[in-house]
């Protein structure tokens, strides 16, 4: 399900996309661009069409190539069984996302709310997490091996947190 804030993210992808070819379109003739993808007239028909009210809904994408890039997204994801090695997460909110069995390694989360996340029998192995909000998350069966946090090991981390509580 796409809200008007899914496609305005699409329309700034594919206007750097094309500017990266040397082709130049506002942000606006992208709209119109990704409204006619759609099958309508215009983006005041697109906008119509999805309304406003679906933020509550989940994203349903399909990765592109190699990688998948949410830039500022607002949707709750449920994704199984995807390969989402290397991609990038910026400015993205995923609150209350559920992830199984993904492979996430090197994947790149930065200045993103990952709180209320569960995460089943992912690999996060080298992932790195910058200025993340991940109060609330679950995770379970997963491998961390090489993740960091603000560029300390999730392992140390973890062995830190057991020492402690053993103490």
């Amino acid at each position: 399900m796409f809200n008007t804030l899914s496609i305005k993210g699409m329309a700034k992808i594919l206007r750097h996309a094309l500017r990266d070819r040397q082709i130049e379109l506002s942000h606006g003739e992208c709209l119109e661009v990704i409204s006619k993808l759609f099958g309508l007239k215009d983006w005041n028909a697109l906008a119509a069409a999805i309304g406003q009210k679906t933020a509550d809904k989940p994203l349903f994408f399909a990765p592109v190539g190699e990688e998948m890039k949410l830039h500022r997204a607002t949707q709750k994801l449920d994704v199984n069984d995807t390969d989402l090695s290397g991609s990038t997460f910026n400015d993205a909110n995923l609150s209350g996302s559920t992830f199984n069995q993904i492979n996430f390694s090197g994947a790149r989360f930065n200045d993103s709310n990952m709180s209320g996340w569960y995460v089943n029998d992912v690999n996060l192995s080298g992932s790195c997490f910058h200025n993340i909000n991940l109060s609330g998350a679950e995770f379970a069966n997963c491998r961390l091996t090489g993740a960091t946090w603000d560029g300390v090991l999730l392992g140390d981390m973890l062995a830190a947190y057991k020492a402690a509580r053993n103490a």
